[in-house]
């Protein structure tokens, strides 16, 4: 009873904050636009497909919803035209967001200021001021820069509770609860934890040159997390594999960790940019595809500078948690506390193209099924192995040149984490020597698929190291991406 009294209270919290069939690849299940779709689950509208008796449940349970009972605690009177196993599907997976008032995280000297309007306006103000009295040159919230690393951390935790429970896990007793409490304490805000948001910042400064306070991005939360992974074995994911400016896999590398463990757990995360400005109309069914598969773990995307958790979709609609609902940072109830039914609805038109795609294999058959499945998609590619780099010749004055293969080592001996870049080159900055920066402005860090191209850049990025020097790939698809002519030909 305490156990629920607590998932209450922070049900309560993000109140006032914020103001089964399973896919097999052998015998798919057919699914039409009207269906709910949670990482490969498929919940069919209820008046279409739902048998009597599960007709007969779910009317009670809205009836007890209505009448203010024991689901209207636990599911929301807002989600009351939902069965209830959809319902308990999205509750039972995690969800992270921002947090208040945790261990402090000592703001880098060169860093951004831990005093905010968004931290003013968002939290309780009396919190904001005691902590900028007592720890006037340390973070205590992650609001306004920490929710792609949150969404990042939904993705892990939504992949390690697959690993350890299975994808049938639902919360439905205090003991659920403890058994998932195992892992999920695994992310608590403290830098004991081996996921905390602290540890992630770490990361991020060593990787990718991020000061805390500063905002991630999808290259910069894989790294991270295929770091954290790698030094916390115990997790049970044996291997992470990113790349952070495509959606290619290479064969010839996963084959490798089978051949020393056939049962090798593996996460892939890959970041992608699905257009220039807005996601392209045509990977929509790939997306739904990527979603519906058993092997998703999630996708981290949501809006410009805002990131969400993709977990499904509905009709024409993707379903997210958003992390930007503050909580207050707690040791007890805390796995409670990460877990909601609260859930967002985005059109396709909405998102921002620059997402990192989760996908899970738990085992070498698991691998050979999910090559099949992915085979028509339109984002991710299964290749053989990896194309080799090319030179440029163009003088060291000119560009500052980035060899592919260098940056490309083994993505599982941390030499250079996270890099893989198959069929795009990743060049780094084009730079003349003029003091008229603003006329280069105009060039933007472009990838086009299977082609090889110079990337151009503005002097923003001179003298900046691999590490700080984020490239965003573009997946081009029925587009033409127009770049600008140089002033002076210099290569």
């Amino acid at each position: 009873m305490q156990k629920w009294l607590g998932l209450w209270k922070m049900d309560l919290v993000q109140k006032v904050s914020h103001g089964v069939l399973h896919k097999s690849f052998e015998e798919p299940v057919a699914f039409t636009n009207h269906d709910c779709v949670v990482l490969g689950e498929i919940y069919p509208e209820q008046d279409q497909e739902s048998s009597p008796e599960q007709g007969e449940q779910d009317s009670g349970y809205r009836s007890e919803v209505a009448s203010g009972g024991f689901f209207s605690t636990l599911f929301g009177r807002e989600n009351s035209s939902y069965t209830r196993d959809f319902l308990l599907d999205v509750r039972s997976r995690v969800n992270f967001t921002y947090r208040t008032r945790f261990v402090p995280i000592e703001r880098a000297p060169d860093g951004p200021s831990p005093l905010s309007l968004n931290v003013l306006v968002r939290t309780n103000p009396i919190n904001t001021i005691e902590n900028y009295i007592t720890n006037p040159d340390c973070f205590n919230t992650d609001i306004g820069w920490g929710c792609m690393i949150r969404t990042g951390q939904s993705l892990l935790g939504n992949a390690l509770q697959i690993v350890h429970l299975g994808r049938d896990f639902r919360i439905n007793s205090n003991e659920s609860l403890e058994r998932e409490s195992k892992f999920v304490d695994w992310f608590n805000d403290t830098p004991e934890a081996p996921f905390s948001l602290h540890n992630f910042v770490s990361a991020g400064t060593e990787l990718s040159g991020k000061r805390p306070g500063e905002w991630f991005g999808p290259a910069a939360t894989a790294r991270s997390i295929q770091f954290l992974i790698y030094g916390f074995p115990e997790c049970g994911i044996n291997d992470c594999i990113v790349s952070v400016s495509s959606g290619d896999v290479y064969e010839n590398e996963v084959e490798e960790v089978f051949v020393k463990n056939p049962d090798s757990r593996i996460l892939f995360l890959l970041g992608v940019k699905l257009g220039i400005d807005a996601v392209n109309e045509s990977y929509r069914e790939s997306i739904c595809g990527i979603l519906n598969s058993v092997h998703s773990v999630g996708i981290a995307g949501g809006r410009p500078s805002s990131s969400l958790y993709f977990f499904g979709y509905e009709r024409n609609e993707f379903l997210h948690f958003d992390p930007h609902i503050p909580q207050p940072a707690i040791e007890d109830c805390f796995v409670e506390s990460c877990h909601t039914t609260k859930f967002g609805k985005l059109q396709l038109s909405e998102m921002d193209p620059s997402m990192l795609i989760g996908v899970l294999i738990k085992g070498e058959e698991d691998w050979q099924r999910w090559k099949l499945e992915i085979a028509e998609s339109t984002i991710i590619n299964v290749l053989p192995k990896r194309m080799n780099g090319f030179d440029l010749n163009c003088s060291v004055d000119d560009i500052e040149s980035i060899d592919s293969d260098s940056m490309e080592k083994d993505t599982r001996n941390n030499e250079i984490p996270g890099m893989i870049g198959g069929d795009y080159v990743d060049i780094g900055a084009v730079v003349p020597h003029s003091t008229n920066a603003e006329e280069y402005d105009c060039f933007q860090d472009i990838h086009c698929k299977n082609q090889k191209i110079v990337v151009m850049g503005n002097t923003h990025a001179v003298n900046a190291n691999l590490t700080d020097y984020e490239v965003e790939g573009v997946l081009v698809e029925k587009e033409t991406v127009g770049i600008p002519s140089p002033i002076d030909d210099k290569c």
